[in-house]
């Protein structure tokens, strides 16, 4: 055994575990790990670059494996990429048998297997978004990701969370007089007129219906502003 380590010394860099005998190639062992590392940086790099900020950042509707959309929002918070991952509150299942038990509520995703994300779409995100393990690709595949409306974001988040910040912005976007289209009921592909902004979640707005102005109320998440 001796022999042949010293005639493996000779040409290369070699250690040998005591307790077995085994002969390591220190050298090739070296390689690999640089190689591992040399990945894990170009898998950072991508990351960064998905986290990175711009006038060409759009949100886009990420795909994520089942029952992976907590670990992954975290994940990309991690990595500093603007997402947003709507909840909904649902009481938690009573344990046991105990009717007058306290039901806690909870966060559930709203939209479960999906997150939405807002970056520069090119090659080098979709590439890095892909290496956070439970990520599959956006909504469009990632040649041709479908984004959607900053509005429309806005919007989900009105209906679904009530978000405060979501219903101001909404609100201070809209004035007496613009042009609407309301996206659900029985009113929905009509037009309409702002008349009034009725409260922090609807607004009053004057539909045309058979050659007669209707006025409605409409809640803001329901409604679009027209361009």
């Amino acid at each position: 055994m001796r022999a042949d380590v010293k005639r493996l010394s000779d040409r290369e860099h070699v250690w040998v575990d005591g307790s077995t005998g085994e002969v390591i190639n220190v050298d090739r062992a070296w390689q690999k790990s640089d190689k591992r590392i040399a990945l894990t940086r170009r898998e950072q790099a991508m990351l960064a670059a998905a986290g990175m900020d711009g006038p060409e950042a759009r949100w886009y509707v990420l795909r994520v494996e089942d029952r992976a959309d907590i670990a992954v929002d975290k994940l990309l918070e991690d990595a500093k990429v603007e997402r947003a991952m709507l909840v909904i509150k649902v009481d938690a299942k009573r344990r046991g048998r105990r009717p007058h038990q306290k039901l806690e509520t909870m966060n559930v995703p709203a939209f479960p297997g999906y997150i939405f994300v807002r970056v520069v779409s090119c090659p080098v995100t979709w590439a890095g978004l892909r290496t956070i393990k439970g990520v599959v690709d956006p909504i469009g595949g990632a040649e041709n990701p479908q984004p959607i409306k900053d509005e429309e974001i806005l919007k989900f988040q009105a209906r679904i969370e009530n978000d405060p910040k979501a219903v101001e912005l909404l609100t201070n976007a809209l004035k007496v007089g613009d042009r609407v289209a309301i996206d659900s009921g029985p009113f929905c592909g009509f037009d309409a007129v702002v008349m009034m902004l009725a409260d922090r979640h609807k607004v009053g707005i004057e539909v045309d219906i058979f050659g007669r102005a209707v006025p409605l109320k409409f809640d803001l998440a329901d409604i679009t502003k027209l361009e």
